[in-house]
């Protein structure tokens, strides 16, 4: 039985790309900027320039791209050990060199601490395996807790077949009005006040700029997509009861995600480098996904913690002091 892993490709290759492009981008215009001032003499020497802002950048792209590189690996799983292999290098870990498996563990990426499984050596190394970079973590996981199990027992290692499942449980109907609601005023949160704001103040500036309108109104849809899009994905809020978790979204009302209390093997509150405070939820089967809270106050993720406690779930606290 062999399981092989498969890459996510938006946060593996497109994500990483379009960061690389921006970094690229900049510099080159950078550059342009460079020659141009001293093409135009306003500039003894390019060395008088910013040129190093576009060195520094294309370094900074050519460290990520390597990064990302490095980072995702091609992982296969059998009966004899794990195999991980980059472009760089391919490696193969026996079960006997392994002495521990965290399956629901943390590696620092650029200061953040992210969602990962660890092996720790009997050297004392450790490899992370970053979740959010392979589609199939859940069947990863899943595969690596039956390793744990033959370890734990002290039997040789055997593999069954695992029936991927998809993201999230699928559920019906489910009535809000009695459920609890963990939330807060979206609009004067953080993410809020730069989203209304912001657009705001752009949408003023194209009513009253009519010789820039097509410029103005290009801006405004670039600071809309990004608003709406990248804080508004900071912006969840929570119903919960006896029986069931829905995650919904203040300013995406399409958002719908529901998930079985029993079926929630682990849910985290952690602070990601620079986002909002975030809960994490893990299914028994390891499917996880990530759910960032800006409306809500300290003491309404306190609340919501102690009811997760109270409901028998194991919990996870890496940002409110309790």
């Amino acid at each position: 039985m062999v399981i092989e892993s498969r890459l996510n490709i938006f946060n593996s290759v497109v994500w990483p790309a379009i960061l690389i492009f921006w970094l690229i981008a900049i510099a080159s215009l950078v550059m342009i900027i460079s020659f141009e001032e001293v093409s135009n003499g306003n500039a003894e020497s390019i060395f008088k320039t910013p040129i190093y802002v576009s060195i520094l950048l294309v370094a900074a792209s050519i460290g990520t791209a390597v990064h990302f590189i490095k980072m995702c690996k091609t992982i296969e799983i059998d009966s004899e050990g794990i195999k991980l292999s980059s472009i760089f290098n391919t490696e193969f870990i026996p079960w006997s060199d392994i002495k521990k498996i965290e399956l629901l563990g943390k590696c620092n990426i650029t200061i953040s601490p992210v969602d990962a499984t660890n092996l720790i050596l009997l050297s004392g190394r450790q490899i992370d395996i970053v979740a959010s970079r392979y589609e199939n973590m859940s069947t990863i996981r899943k595969m690596l807790e039956q390793v744990i199990e033959c370890m734990n027992a002290k039997k040789p290692i055997e593999l069954s077949p695992i029936l991927e499942t998809s993201k999230v449980d699928p559920i019906g109907f489910v009535n809000l009005s009695g459920m609890t609601k963990y939330s807060g005023n979206h609009i004067l949160s953080f993410n809020g006040l730069v989203i209304y704001g912001l657009n705001a103040f752009t949408i003023f500036m194209v009513i009253n700029s009519p010789n820039h309108f097509g410029l103005l109104f290009l801006v405004w849809i670039v600071i809309f997509g990004f608003t709406y899009g990248f804080l508004g994905s900071q912006l969840h809020y929570f119903h919960l009861d006896n029986n069931y978790l829905v995650v919904k979204n203040h300013v995406w009302p399409w958002l719908n995600d529901k998930y079985r209390v029993d079926n929630i093997k682990q849910i985290s509150i952690e602070t990601p480098y620079r986002r909002s405070t975030t809960l994490m939820v893990i299914t028994k089967d390891f499917k996880s996904n990530l759910y960032q809270g800006g409306s809500l106050r300290n003491r309404t993720w306190k609340d919501l913690l102690n009811n997760f406690q109270n409901l028998n779930v194991d919990i996870g606290n890496e940002a409110i002091d309790r």
